[in-house]
């Protein structure tokens, strides 16, 4: 199988003790990587099963009845704005995502700056981009020391990083969608079947970090 880091951090441990539990004599590869490199694996079975996510707009790969290709929906993940503790909106309960227009942000990915942009247009503003770094605790670390705002989804959040304040945005937040794709139908692949089990399972009691809890399965 194959994973992005954050969604394996906070999905994967739970879901392989549950799986290797009813199936120990399975063995099970993991590969990190993010979407654009591991969901092209699925069709040719390089890996069985990806963890992936995109934000708004199309599922990825557009998995379809024409596809072969199959999305099981497991978490909407919110993004927060990150905000240094002393700083004025840290005691907001959910700004708009206008309020700290002006401040510098910092991004806790790459693929992050395109979502930020399009939020920031419709929100009527431009975002100052002042830092960019593909490891979401070090864009907290630099919120800590006062580099200003950043944007950052729910179950990248942990551990904990001291200085900041987590806050969430007025709705409709940004949202990260973190779901699986797979090939072929579950009920001829039983393996697949009980692992995506597993992962709604370790899915649903992260809790839903959108308004409107985990979207349904898409074929």
């Amino acid at each position: 199988m194959a994973t992005f880091s954050t969604g394996g951090r906070r999905l994967l441990p739970g879901a392989l003790t549950r799986f290797t539990a009813a199936h120990p004599r399975i063995l099970l590869h993991v590969r990190e990587g993010e979407p654009e490199i591991t969901l092209p694996l699925v069709r040719p079975g390089a890996v069985d099963l990806a963890l992936a996510y995109h934000f708004d707009g199309p599922l990825p790969l557009g998995p379809g009845p024409n596809t072969g290709l199959t999305w099981t929906a497991l978490l909407e993940d919110a993004l927060h704005v990150v905000l240094p503790q002393a700083h004025p909106l840290a005691t907001r309960e959910s700004p708009d995502i206008a309020e700290p227009a002006a401040e510098p942000w910092i991004l806790g990915c790459l693929k992050t700056e395109a979502y930020l942009h399009r939020y920031a247009e419709r929100a009527g503003f431009t975002p100052d981009v002042r830092g960019s770094t593909t490891d979401y605790p070090f864009a907290r670390s630099l919120v800590a020391a006062g580099m200003r705002v950043s944007l950052i989804p729910s179950i990248a959040l942990v551990p904990s990083v001291p200085g900041v304040r987590v806050v969430p945005v007025k709705a409709p937040a940004p949202t990260r969608y973190v779901g699986a794709t797979t090939i072929g139908r579950h009920g001829e692949r039983p393996l697949v079947a009980a692992f995506l089990r597993a992962l709604r399972e370790q899915a649903a009691q992260q809790g839903p970090s959108g308004p409107d809890g985990p979207r349904k399965s898409a074929t």
